[in-house]
């Protein structure tokens, strides 16, 4: 799917959720008012909210959809990311403020007065929130949108306050018992925390997130696919955005090459990664590999062997041995939880000049960015 296309498709989704939420919110505030209901009244104003998300995440869309300019050279897709924030903000402010009204419920009790109109009504909005959380959801992650997920799974949460509504509403009328107020401090409960959560998971991405593992193995095999390359590794990935990615990698190839060869498979790379994978690799780094040295492939397995019997070590590549120069060099994947990398770098240089003396060793350390 095109970049506008998939723009279309979120712009299109979110008006007939702002066409949905304010006809259910001007009717359920009606029905709320006559029959003297908080429950159906804090709904309304809930579909209110909502319906204003869908507005943020079009705005948010529209942003995200301006070209890269001099001050944004990456473009401006993270604004998709600030709208999901906001909206998740609406949520959390929707669900404090029906709390408070549902708290003064409680000391200031009023009696509701149901009318056959209160089960229609409520009714007819569970059916339509639940058809639009799954629309919104569903669209939402087939185009990579956490606006629409978010609207979608605060939709889906409606419909369960609605269908609360209708229970509370039918144990007055059997019991004549009046459950609403309460029933509000529960629904705000569940609200307030949909809002934190979102929240946090939206921060979480603007922060960096670790990139799906998925999309990471994906982009390696594609690399791995171009003809000549030994293996590819230190896969760096970068969200701009939903959809948007730019990469780095070093791919490991035969030490007979040229200049010029690498320079033909690099541009290769990019190429079909681009088209492939949808991810931008804007630089291509070089190992090279020990193709004519027996006592190169000895010495890499001895290194082999004291590298995976590290505990904190997640892999070890990179590694070139120039036998006439007397020096060794290699990269090793370390796990974050190291305690302390510096140790780990000594011990691992200490063994390997116990068994090699006469060498000059080069660590390199290399962070767990993808899997």
């Amino acid at each position: 799917m095109t970049e506008k296309n998939r723009e279309k498709v979120i712009i299109k989704t979110s008006i007939t959720g702002i066409a949905a939420n304010i006809l259910l919110a001007g009717f359920k505030a009606a029905v709320g008012l006559l029959s003297n209901s908080i429950a159906i009244v804090l709904d309304a104003v809930n579909n209110t909210s909502d319906a204003l998300s869908s507005v943020i995440t079009v705005i948010g869309t529209k942003l995200a959809g301006k070209p890269p300019d001099k001050h944004h050279p990456y473009g401006h897709g993270r604004y998709e990311h600030i709208s999901a924030a906001v909206i998740a903000m609406i949520i959390l402010y929707a669900g404090i403020t029906s709390l408070v009204e549902a708290v003064k419920g409680i000391i200031y009790p009023e009696t509701p007065d149901y009318s056959s109109l209160t089960f229609i009504v409520v009714g007819a909005a569970v059916v339509i929130k639940i058809g639009l959380g799954i629309y919104f959801r569903r669209t939402g992650k087939s185009v990579g949108s956490d606006a629409l997920v978010n609207s979608g799974t605060d939709a889906m949460q409606d419909a369960v306050i609605s269908i609360s509504t209708i229970i509370a509403a039918s144990i007055f009328l059997i019991w004549g018992v009046s459950l609403e107020a309460y029933l509000g401090v529960i629904i705000s409960g569940f609200i307030i925390k949909a809002g934190i959560e979102m929240i946090r998971d939206t921060i979480s991405k603007l922060i960096g997130e670790r990139a799906d593992k998925e999309l990471s193995e994906a982009v390696r095999r594609t690399v791995c696919e171009t003809e000549g390359v030994l293996g590819a590794y230190d896969l760096i990935l970068n969200s701009y955005g939903p959809g948007r990615w730019l990469a780095s990698v070093h791919i490991t190839v035969p030490d007979t090459w040229t200049a010029s060869k690498i320079d033909v498979v690099s541009r290769e790379i990019m190429h079909r990664v681009a088209v492939k994978n949808q991810v931008l690799i804007t630089a291509v780094g070089i190992y090279s590999h020990n193709t004519e040295s027996d006592e190169a492939a000895k010495i890499r397995t001895d290194i082999a062997e004291i590298t995976s019997s590290e505990e904190y070590v997640l892999q070890m590549h990179g590694f070139f041995c120039d036998i006439e120069k007397k020096e060794i060099r290699f990269d090793i994947v370390i796990d974050f939880a190291v305690p302390d990398s510096s140790k780990l770098i000594e011990s691992i240089s200490g063994k390997v000049k116990a068994l090699y003396p006469e060498y000059k060793v080069t660590i390199q350390l290399d962070a767990d960015f993808t899997d």
